[in-house]
């Protein structure tokens, strides 16, 4: 016999003890997806209301403002992104409207966030248009109804992968769809897009038709079989494919090669060979890199400029107020300086950045680097648009200070 005191519990055997381990986890999802849903449904709420008093957040009840104020507030409160933020507040509020078994499946914490994401975003070729006649509205309500009838009880038994392929079924029967209209509308929704891997690298994905994907790496697999016949290569055919890849995009020994400026900085230790403990090379607001490919980069620039250990010689420091643009210079050192948008939380790069005032040109700001700040361009409007305060600390980062009351913090120094 065992026996467990923690779980106030004397099983039989270790078998039941296993069970009751499996029961609790399961109790754990339920909770936890009542209270995803109930977030979700409080998120749509706030995001209503700020729709109907949008004076909350704007001077000129500017509706559209007001809503993106509540979504920065909101993803500053949850420490998620606004693209989240958004996506909980339509999964919400469509669900709850055109899918109501499906939604009291989930504020009842038997369907997960995800899944109810999944089935939301399967039945948009139902969407009903906005000038769509009677008979027509009534014939998609009518699917819709059918979709939800069928997925509250698919999400009780079903993983996400054939919940997806379960709807995706039903909406294409329903819509009599062809895989020819498919195509076309996953055309549209062709991108490419890089995400950080860590330790200097990053993964570069791209949507593409299929035809076109398999004939170009049917290429670069071609050429890295030719390349890979030399004996000196030490190269794999995986890793052969990669830079082939690289270089190709690049446009490397073409007389259309990428010229993109690279922000880069370089600790001098580095550079003569010394120890560096703490500092090390990185792409400004990116990533850290190894001290061989910063080396590299460094002798493969054509000219750089010295921002190491004397950054700001001969870069215009103070202007007067004859002159409200910032010189290139300015920019250059702010992108150095702060890598990313400096509003708290917020990861846009600063070299896409808009270098803003603190204190504004029209109230008698100056084109200072200690009154210049870069802020993404959202942020900017934001700034500008709405009654959300955005005030410098000493170490120039941003805080959010919102007119409920709500005051952004910065992480901790790391």
């Amino acid at each position: 016999m065992i026996i467990d005191e923690e779980l106030g519990l004397i099983p039989q055997t270790a078998g039941d003890v296993l069970g009751v381990l499996l029961d609790d986890v399961t109790c754990s999802e339920v909770d936890a997806n009542r209270s995803a849903a109930r977030q979700a449904q409080r998120v749509a709420e706030a995001v209503q209301f700020a729709r109907r008093h949008p004076e909350i957040y704007t001077i000129d009840a500017d509706v559209q403002m007001a809503e993106r104020s509540v979504v920065l507030e909101l993803s500053l409160r949850l420490r998620i992104s606004q693209e989240r933020v958004r996506e909980l507040c339509v999964v919400a509020e469509t669900a709850a409207r055109d899918l109501p078994l499906l939604w009291q499946r989930a504020c009842d914490g038997f369907a997960s966030m995800h899944s109810v994401g999944v089935i939301v975003t399967a039945t948009g070729p139902l969407a009903c248009p906005a000038d769509a006649p009677q008979p027509v509205r009534d014939e998609l309500a009518a699917a819709v109804a059918r979709v939800d009838d069928a997925a509250q009880e698919w999400v009780l038994t079903c993983s996400s992968a054939v919940l997806r392929q379960r709807t995706k079924k039903l909406v294409d029967r329903l819509t009599g769809d062809t895989a020819a209209r498919r195509h076309t509308r996953a055309m549209a929704d062709r991108h490419v897009s890089v995400s950080p891997a860590g330790d200097g690298m990053s993964w570069m994905t791209a949507l593409l038709p299929t035809h076109e994907a398999v004939a170009a790496m049917r290429r670069l697999t071609a050429t890295a079989k030719h390349t890979q016949r030399d004996k000196r290569e030490g190269r794999t055919r995986s890793q052969i494919r990669a830079d082939l890849f690289s270089g190709w995009l690049r446009g490397v020994g073409t007389p259309t090669a990428v010229k993109t400026k690279l922000f880069v900085t370089v600790p001098v230790q580095l550079l003569a060979g010394q120890p560096v403990p703490v500092e090390q090379a990185s792409i400004v607001g990116v990533d850290s890199i190894d001290p061989l490919t910063a080396k590299q980069m460094f002798l493969d620039a054509t000219s750089f400029r010295r921002v190491i250990t004397d950054p700001v010689k001969g870069v215009v420091v103070d202007m007067d107020r004859r002159t409200y643009r910032p010189t290139r210079a300015q920019r250059d050192w702010l992108t150095l300086h702060h890598g990313t948008c400096t509003r708290d939380g917020c990861t846009h790069l600063a070299v896409d950045a808009d270098l803003d005032h603190d204190r504004p040109w029209a109230r008698g700001g100056t084109t200072d680097l200690t009154q210049l700040r870069p802020l993404c361009p959202r942020d900017h409007t934001m700034r500008h648009r709405t009654r959300v305060r955005y005030r410098t600390r000493p170490d120039r980062t941003v805080q959010v200070i919102s007119p409920t009351g709500y005051t952004s913090t910065a992480p901790p120094p790391f």
